[in-house]
């Protein structure tokens, strides 16, 4: 159970992302909205590994311009990050999803890395 590492890019020198290892269940990250917060998810596999992010209170959001419509998040958001691939995700693009405590989970047996980049 670990929480994804957040670094901030604010620096004028280059700066070295801190991760974690994907745990099939357990491993959470910390969403501040509004952030410019930037999920970095890198496979180290030889094939394609779904990545799913998942807010403990995601329900419905109303879809604007749909005359009414809602769309479920409550399964989350899923990820797929090709094989030997980056995927990035703007975590405030994907908001609806990040209500409450968020799980972030891979595929079983695969080995996927999480970082968080911040603007601050």
């Amino acid at each position: 159970m670990a929480v994804v590492t957040s670094t901030s890019k604010n620096s004028a020198a280059p700066i070295t992302l801190g991760s974690i290892l994907l745990a099939l269940s357990g491993d959470t990250l910390v969403y501040v909205p509004n952030n410019g917060d930037e999920l970095v998810l890198y496979n180290t596999t030889a094939t394609a590994v779904p990545v799913t992010i998942d807010g403990s209170a995601g329900t419905t959001v109303s879809v604007p311009g749909a005359a009414g419509a809602t769309l479920s998040v409550a399964a989350g958001l899923v990820v797929t990050v090709a094989a030997n691939s980056f995927a990035y995700v703007a975590l405030d693009k994907a908001s609806a999803f990040l209500n409450g405590t968020v799980s972030i989970v891979a595929a079983t047996g695969a080995v996927v890395r999480a970082a968080i980049v911040t603007q601050y």
